[in-house]
């Protein structure tokens, strides 16, 4: 007992003391971004309607899945080196760089070049070529990211991801006021991305570090080999995420895809929580050794990523239609259906997200191109298979199912490398506090959504404080002590 203490208290000073700024750090970018970026995105499908909110839709997609070559692990290969000897990143930085731009740019061309031969719209293919190029340019900007990350500085995130996002919206918002259309609302997001870009490279070579700035192309190799797993299993998480967007157009009006996109909006827009975590965790995991470490911090680290999901996912399930209507008014109140399918796969999101990374830290990409290349090829199937009978709806079933089968998978491959982990410590708490969230919401949701949120959210903190006090005192000791800090963590 007293050595599961003393290893406790080890971690409490290296890992989870840091992981808990930082994740506060990248969620406080996730949430002012993701708050500015919803608030644009209904602006738009308000202003445009659904079709032109369709396009936008679709030209995201395409986007996502034709530059995903720039993005093909080398960032999570560079955080995990760096990580671990903070002078390699002469190496990777800038190689890092170099790479994405000669594997994504070709197939860029060639993507861009299809849409003129494929009977695509002029508007579509516009859209579709400028968020292209918008999606490139934020790509080499997480590789900024990937250093801050690595040096543990995700206090950067929010000035970077919040500054791109306000300029997005701000003149978006002013442009669609005074007239212009879904094209020049894509070539305002590309200058926005090319915005953060500046940006970012300006704080990393000003206020963490000045990589040398030397291309060698015998780096490249070696640098793509490893990463190669791990950019195979992101091309086919982008394609879990986005495929079903792609095969709706095939077999369904572009009103129909824009009413998919909203829900899909107000889906995705939580999952920054998943996000704040595991990028604040990866570092840490990255060079923990002993097992006994690993696992207390990668129990804490799901603790925190489903916990603060939760709330969301109760929201999302109970609140749909309402939130729905209020936000995009009733001409999206299909919406509304998919959102309560799609309420699951943000608390199931959580786990797998910060699975994934553990396996990242552990060099087991391989594990992970195989758990999420199986997902995938499940997920095409399923949608091709069903979509054309049963439309959106079967869209969103087809994501969710998809999820859960990868959290088992998950769940079980992460236990090779912790051993058996705590599952009561981490979801018996966010359980016991979401059924009564879920209980407070039903009782008083027909009469206020306001009310509904705020008696859902109050019971649910109330419920999971107070059982974690009890249950759980030292995974409770170590978040009170961060709150306490006179001085945040950079």
């Amino acid at each position: 007992m007293n050595e599961v203490v003393a290893v406790e208290g080890a971690v409490t000073a290296s890992g989870t003391g840091r992981i808990l700024p930082n994740a506060a750090y990248r969620a406080t970018a996730d949430i002012g971004s993701k708050l500015v970026s919803v608030g644009f995105f209904v602006v738009m499908a308000r202003m445009l309607g659904d079709s032109a909110f369709g396009v936008f839709t679709f030209g995201l997609s395409f986007a996502a899945l034709v530059t995903v070559l720039a993005g093909f692990g080398q960032d999570a290969i560079l955080t995990r080196e760096v990580a671990r000897d903070r002078r390699r990143v002469d190496r990777y930085f800038v190689n890092t760089i170099a790479l994405k731009l000669a594997a994504s740019l070709p197939v860029l061309g060639l993507a861009v070049a299809s849409l003129f031969v494929l009977d695509v719209s002029s508007r579509t293919r516009t859209v579709a070529t400028l968020l292209s190029v918008a999606i490139l340019i934020e790509l080499l900007t997480t590789t900024c990211f990937a250093v801050f990350q690595a040096y543990e500085r995700l206090g950067f995130f929010p000035v970077v991801i919040i500054s791109q996002r306000l300029f997005t919206a701000a003149v978006g918002i002013a442009a669609m006021l005074a007239g212009a259309g879904v094209e020049a609302v894509a070539g305002i997001y590309l200058a926005g991305s090319t915005l953060a870009f500046v940006l970012a490279m300006w704080l990393l070579f000003d206020r963490v570090v000045r990589p040398r700035l030397q291309i060698d192309g015998s780096t490249w190799w070696p640098l793509l080999r490893t990463a190669l797993p791990v950019g195979v299993a992101l091309v086919f998480q982008v394609t879990l995420f986005r495929v079903d967007a792609a095969i709706l157009q095939i077999f369904e009006p572009n009103s129909v895809v824009g009413e998919y996109g909203a829900a899909y909006r107000l889906f995705e827009s939580p999952l920054f929580v998943s996000w704040a975590v595991a990028a604040a965790a990866y570092p840490v995991f990255s060079r923990l050794a002993d097992v006994g470490e690993l696992r207390i911090v990668f129990e804490r680290s799901l603790k925190l990523a489903v916990a603060a999901a939760m709330p969301f996912t109760v929201g999302a399930a109970l609140l749909a239609t309402p939130i729905v209507e209020l936000l995009y008014g009733d001409e999206f109140e299909p919406s509304g259906r998919i959102l309560v399918l799609l309420a699951p796969t943000i608390a199931l999101y959580s786990f797998n997200h910060v699975s994934g990374v553990l396996l990242l830290s552990r060099n087991a990409q391989r594990m992970l191109a195989v758990l999420y290349g199986v997902m995938a090829v499940e997920n095409i199937a399923a949608n091709f298979a069903t979509i054309p009978s049963y439309g959106m709806t079967a869209a969103a079933v087809n994501t969710t199912v998809t999820e859960a089968l990868l959290f088992v998978g998950m769940a079980a491959v992460a236990m090779r490398f912790t051993g058996r982990v705590g599952w009561v410590r981490i979801l018996a708490g966010p359980l016991l506090a979401a059924a009564v969230a879920a209980g407070l919401m039903a009782l008083v949701r027909d009469s206020s959504l306001a009310l509904a949120a705020v008696a859902g959210l109050a019971g649910y903190v109330i419920v999971l404080a107070g059982f974690e006090w009890i249950a759980f005192p030292d995974d409770v000791h170590a978040v009170t002590k961060f709150l306490g800090r006179a001085e945040p963590v950079a």
